[in-house]
């Protein structure tokens, strides 16, 4: 690691530090502690093997999500989309399970994916345990959408708009205007007029904020699960967002460091992340240099660490600046609302107001089934419990039966079927 680095970091403990009140509390001891020892040079050598360890830009570990079905022995249909401001999405979809047939009776549901994250999430990990595969096993017509600025929604049909107009968005736009196409899309072609919703992370947000501006979504959802649900999170201990909401007001400072447009942290960043938060296990698996992880925690009970190469493969997936700023936002104010986009006249521009609208509860009216867990860096117990209190047609609030389980072991971890998955598809017969 460079000096310019190591000030930075020195600049950033001296920062932190000194704020005896602030919402960021940094430990300056904790490289002295960490298992790596007090070299801050280590994390340089931590992402390059990384890179090499798992080979993780070849194809073998980054097939596209259609690729995987069909390698996997099922059908694949990939469907393109324009949403009503231009942004051009792709869904996946496995329309019958393998061997099978097309049979347009067959239920529909669609999932989708979290922050920094694609479809891909959902068949990683293969038939048998991915919960794609499972539900088309099951007799379910399987859909799995991409929201703008991830690996699969990267256009716009303005071939010549410019970046900084391309990345404008968060996952308010994502629930306006991405998720009403995509589910509108999906039962267009299906002729079904009703479906199971099932989201993890930020695809929980983006449903429950569609709600308050399309309410025929919730009208022809017949269930709606959650994976690590949320809308307002101020209690998050993810150390990628509370340093976000730290700095969220200082853009000069968060387009140095995290990117203009679309997320892009710099190494120097990333290696402070992992200097507080990476564990011995963190470390011998060669994760601590993937943000995904540093925002959402590890589990060594649900890891399956064969697959780490595939997952490392497919995340992060990529997302804009904004939406990240979205998400400190919320840490900040404790509030499910609209982007602030920083003084009365932008906000007039963009919501007709000073201020940017707050969310509302009492228009989700679909069952919603919640699944959470204890160790969830994203979404702490607190914040869910919170959310599970103002639903009005909760139908169901699972704890997941393992003290350890985090945010992302509801995508891939090894006793999903068990624990998460099979309670899921037990619930879905009774809708």
């Amino acid at each position: 690691m460079g000096l310019t680095s190591i000030a930075r970091i020195i600049t950033l403990l001296v920062l932190l530090s000194s704020q005896g009140s602030s919402r960021y509390y940094v430990n300056v001891a904790v490289m002295e502690n960490h298992p790596m020892g007090n070299e801050i040079a280590a994390w340089d050598l931590e992402l390059q093997e990384s890179m090499k360890e798992h080979n993780v830009g070849d194809h073998e570990h980054s097939k596209p999500t259609d690729e995987m079905i069909v390698d996997a022995g099922y059908p694949a249909e990939t469907h393109d989309v324009v949403t009503d401001d231009g942004y051009i999405l792709t869904l996946h979809r496995i329309p019958h399970d393998a061997g099978g047939t097309y049979n347009r009776t067959r239920p529909v549901v669609f999932l989708q994916h979290g922050l920094l994250s694609s479809s891909a999430d959902w068949v990683v990990t293969g038939p048998g345990k991915a919960l794609a595969f499972l539900l088309s096993d099951q007799g379910y017509d399987v859909w799995m959408g991409n929201y703008r600025g991830n690996t699969y929604s990267n256009h716009h049909v303005n071939p010549d708009i410019d970046k900084k107009t391309y990345w404008a968005f968060s996952w308010g736009e994502m629930a306006e205007h991405d998720l009403p196409t995509m589910l509108s899309l999906m039962m267009e072609v299906t002729g079904q007029d009703t479906f199971y919703y099932i989201g993890h992370s930020m695809g929980t947000l983006t449903y429950y904020t569609a709600c308050n501006y399309h309410h025929w979504i919730q009208n022809a959802t017949r269930l709606m699960v959650g994976y690590g649900a949320h809308t307002a999170v101020p209690h998050i201990t993810s150390p990628v967002f509370k340093m976000l909401a730290y700095f969220a007001n200082n853009l000069r400072w968060i387009s140095d460091n995290f990117g203009v447009d679309k997320f892009l942290p710099s190494n120097w960043l990333i290696q402070w992340w992992a200097s507080e938060v990476c564990t011995v296990e963190m470390i011998s698996q060669r994760i601590c240099g993937n943000v995904l992880f540093l925002v959402g925690g590890y589990n060594k009970n649900e890891m399956n660490n064969t697959m780490l190469p595939y997952l490392l493969g497919h995340v992060p997936a990529g997302t804009s600046v904004r939406n990240m700023l979205h998400y400190g936002q919320s840490v900040n104010t404790g509030a499910w609302a609209g982007y602030d986009c920083g003084s009365d006249q932008l906000n007039l521009r963009r919501w007709n107001s000073t201020r940017p609208p707050t969310y509302k509860y009492d228009v989700i009216t679909a069952p919603v089934a919640l699944f959470w867990g204890e160790n969830d860096w994203l979404v702490v117990p607190q914040d869910e419990a919170a959310l599970a209190g103002k639903l009005p047609n909760l139908v169901l609030n699972q704890r997941v039966d393992e003290d350890a389980y985090t945010h992302l072991d509801f995508l891939w971890g090894m006793h999903n079927m068990e624990k998460v998955y099979g309670p899921t598809m037990e619930l879905m017969e009774k809708y």
